[in-house]
């Protein structure tokens, strides 16, 4: 608002200032005073003097109280606005702060609610995981039992395969059974790594895979049958006894008188053959022949045949001791039939000198060596408690 400008000093004929007026003179005066300059002497009458112009002045004045007003009227709706404007802000926020206060103690309920359904989880998961815990114990002792009777039975069966082969080989004097059934085993053996008892027992049967592989057995099967050969030839022995002529005494002089035959006509070798056999029949009527027992030559017939039973029985008898791997009896045995042969039966005939020599031949099996007898397998899986009762 612009200050008035001071007018000159009206004088005495102007007009009286309007009743009221005297506040807005005061006022103008006050104005004037503060707007002249410093310094400036003022004369007294010329303040009591009204002015001239002071309705123009009133005027100006009022406008400007009126623009006061109205400028005050503007900042007090402005401040008012703002006063609304902040309140509606300070509500909405206390509104969203209030909505926020609800949502959080919501959002926390929520998790209250979650927590507490999460823990009761968690106390069905921990259930859970100490039923589990002890059914995997139970399977894991389950698993360890299954897999010891599993290890027993694989142990048992290879010690009742193993006891089985060495009884064969026992019986039949041959190795080879007992050795593919200790590979087969070896084998097997092999593949349960992680097993120290089937480690044990690898060790144990390849140990005895060696010992046999260089071991010699006594050939009990080819010894059965020179036995068996030798029964077959008792029926048809001669004995001392007999009176027939003795089969072989003149055989090298029938094999000898072809050689000599001498060469001329034609009816010559037939002469010569014909005087051959009529000299063996004259030197047959008269019979020569070293008896160690004279009683040999009373036997009778029947007699002869109850002595080839005797020699078969003892035939059949040590052939009994050898399967049974009765080395004694057997050697026993195989001496009174070397025995019989020479002293009851004709050594010159051809089936008895191949008698004797099946009989030799049998008699030179060892009996007494055993190597299947001894199996560190068999051992160890006793020891084992796996051993076949």
């Amino acid at each position: 608002m612009s200050e008035p400008t001071p007018t000159p000093a009206q004088g005495p004929e102007s007009l009286p200032e309007p009743a009221g007026s005297s506040t807005g003179s005061a006022v103008s005066a006050t104005m004037r005073a503060a707007s002249s300059p410093p310094y400036e002497s003022v004369d007294a009458s010329e303040i009591a003097r009204p002015d001239a112009t002071g309705q123009p002045r009133v005027g100006l004045l009022w406008l400007a109280v009126a623009a006061l007003a109205v400028l005050v009227l503007a900042v007090a709706w402005w401040l008012n606005g703002r006063l609304y404007a902040t309140q509606a802000e300070i509500a909405r926020r206390l509104q969203g702060a209030e909505t926020a206060s609800i949502e959080a103690r919501t959002i926390a309920k929520q998790t209250a609610d979650a927590a507490r359904d999460l823990n009761a989880r968690v106390a069905v998961l921990q259930a859970h995981e100490q039923d589990l815990s002890a059914q995997r114990q139970a399977l894991q002792q389950i698993y360890q039992d299954f897999a010891k009777s599993r290890d027993d039975a694989f142990l048992s069966q290879t010690a009742e395969l193993i006891a089985l082969a060495q009884q064969q080989a026992q019986l039949t004097g041959s190795l080879a059974p007992l050795v593919s059934t200790l590979e087969s085993s070896a084998t097997r053996l092999k593949r349960a790594q992680g097993n120290p008892r089937a480690s044990m027992v690898l060790r144990a049967v390849q140990l005895d895979l060696s010992r046999l592989k260089s071991s010699v057995a006594p050939d009990i099967p080819a010894a059965a049958q020179r036995l068996d050969e030798l029964a077959s030839l008792v029926d048809g022995l001669q004995p001392l006894s007999s009176a027939a002529p003795l089969e072989g005494r003149h055989a090298p002089a029938e094999q000898a008188a072809p050689a000599h035959e001498p060469t001329g006509p034609r009816w010559a070798p037939w002469l010569g053959r014909w005087a051959h056999a009529a000299w063996l029949e004259v030197r047959q009527l008269v019979t020569i022949t070293k008896v160690d027992h004279p009683d040999m030559l009373l036997m009778s017939p029947q007699q002869s045949d109850y002595l080839r039973e005797n020699l078969k029985l003892r035939v059949l008898n040590a052939r009994l001791d050898l399967l049974s791997r009765n080395a004694s009896a057997y050697r026993e045995d195989m001496r009174g039939i070397d025995t019989a042969l020479h002293a009851d039966f004709n050594v010159r005939q051809p089936r008895t000198q191949m008698a004797l020599a099946l009989a030799r031949q049998a008699a030179q099996i060892d009996l007494a060596a055993q190597p299947a007898a001894n199996l560190q397998s068999l051992a160890v899986l006793a020891n084992l408690g796996q051993g076949s009762s």
